[in-house]
């Protein structure tokens, strides 16, 4: 069996290797092939993903290349994870819309429409060799903005396609974390799009528990610090647990000027540490040290965890001390990641909140469109499960964001400025045509290398 990683030479591939390195036998690849168009970055991350194989036995092979055929052929399942124009792009993103008064972060309003305008294309590109190479293999996309993009694969591919993100399954965690009670035991009804979705009901022996976490909120938010970013008085309205990434919806004012006061947006943030870690761990690698590169790796990954939303909500960093036990263990992303393969290669039924066609599911959205749901995953593949209705207010904004989605997955496509500016237009973190116009006219300039659609 084969795995390949697209984007592999990111900073958080180790941590994956080493889950699949720990659950090998449920998992038992024979290959590994990881890609990456960064020959530098492959030689780093690579010598890490080395080390930690060496270090477990080498239950499997590893190979790096560039060369993309080479990498998805005879290819079980293929991780995408890449991040066109790098972090530089993310920087651009975010102080663009930044000048202009809006929310500039990663996946969500016009930063997370700029990545999506230079990743879908580039991401059909890889689909098109995936699919005359590795026609059976399960697709399963990491790349941000997660819907987005496994939307326009869904819609524009054949490929057998998964798209996830770790924030709704770090949810169930917090949530088990709170009942005290394990996190199997427990099933949550959520539903919205990627980074747009909200808990609607937590299930436990037949039982709803959300009504005791809303009602008891002050508690839960120091249970999961967090969480803090929502006021018990926004949680008692909702009636609803949202996923963090409507802070930006519901505190939009307060995110910008945030943003604004601090020296760095979380994109340059990221490019700081992630330009130090390379260079760093360049030094240490040339010198033969294995031992002191992996602590490097993991202080740096550490300040990463450790600083998540803080800039955005105005919150002090947390002060988890570096572990490497910690940090090769964590169940998030990885842990994620390798359910997906447990699940479909063992062909054992499996509960995730996946990005899935919607086949009926949110009944106030078209049968094609991804949403973001709790699925029954299994060697058929993912199967998208009822959930009970959303109330109004989420159903509007729902319904606004994914009529967004499909206009700037078409601008994606087909280099139409008018549907590009229909899509800035749409969001309702813009909502204005002539601020929408010089957002993107902006991102077109400034991006232009990578939109050769809009030319």
């Amino acid at each position: 069996m084969k795995l390949t990683i697209i984007g592999g030479a990111g900073v958080r591939t180790p941590t994956m290797i080493s889950d699949l390195i720990r659950r090998h036998r449920e998992i038992p690849i024979d290959t590994l092939s990881i890609h990456d168009v960064s020959e530098e970055r492959i030689e780093v991350i690579g010598s890490i993903v080395r080390h930690l194989v060496r270090e477990r036995g080498e239950p499997f092979r590893v190979e790096f290349t560039t060369d993309l055929v080479q990498a998805v052929s005879g290819s079980d399942f293929i991780y995408t994870a890449i991040r066109v124009g790098g972090e530089q792009g993310r920087a651009i993103d975010e102080r663009v819309a930044l000048s202009h008064g809006v929310l500039g972060q990663e996946t969500t309003g016009p930063g997370g429409f700029a990545m999506a305008l230079r990743t879908i294309p580039v991401m059909l590109e890889y689909a098109r060799v995936i699919e005359r190479h590795a026609p059976n293999a399960w697709v399963v996309n990491f790349t941000n903005p997660a819907g987005l993009i496994t939307e326009a694969l869904t819609k524009h591919t054949k490929l057998k396609m998964i798209g996830i993100c770790d924030a709704p399954s770090a949810m169930r965690l917090d949530v088990a974390k709170f009942l005290q009670v394990p996190a199997d035991a427990i099933h949550i009804d959520y539903s919205g799009l990627n980074h747009l979705g909200w808990v609607s009901r937590v299930m436990v022996n037949g039982e709803d528990r959300l009504p005791e976490i809303v009602a008891n909120y002050e508690r839960f938010a120091q249970v999961c610090p967090h969480m803090t970013c929502f006021s018990p008085l926004l949680i008692r309205q909702l009636g609803l647990l949202p996923n963090e990434y409507l802070y930006y919806y519901y505190y939009r004012e307060q995110a910008v000027q945030h943003i604004l006061g601090s020296k760095q947006t979380r994109g340059e943030q990221i490019l700081r540490i992630n330009t130090d870690l390379m260079s760093r761990l360049q030094s240490s690698l040339k010198q033969g040290g294995i031992e002191e590169a992996i602590g490097l790796y993991t202080a740096a990954m550490t300040e990463r965890q450790n600083s998540y939303m803080s800039t955005e909500t105005g919150s002090k960093p947390q002060e988890k001390e570096p572990s490497a036990q910690d940090m090769f263990e964590n169940e998030g992303y990885a842990g994620l990641a390798m359910s997906i393969m447990s699940a479909i290669h063992n062909n054992r039924k499996t509960n995730l909140i996946l990005n899935v066609r919607n086949q009926g599911i949110v009944g106030f959205l078209q049968d094609d469109d991804v949403v973001e749901v709790p699925c029954l995953l299994d060697g058929n593949g993912p199967v998208p499960l009822a959930v009970g209705p959303l109330p109004d207010h989420a159903v509007g904004l729902v319904q606004t964001v994914k009529l967004y989605e499909r206009y700037a997955v078409r601008a994606a496509v087909s280099g139409s400025y008018d549907d590009a500016l229909t899509a800035l237009t749409i969001h309702p973190l813009v909502c204005s045509h002539t601020l929408a116009k010089r957002i993107l006219d902006d991102y077109l300039e400034q991006h232009k290398p990578y939109l050769p659609q809009f030319r």
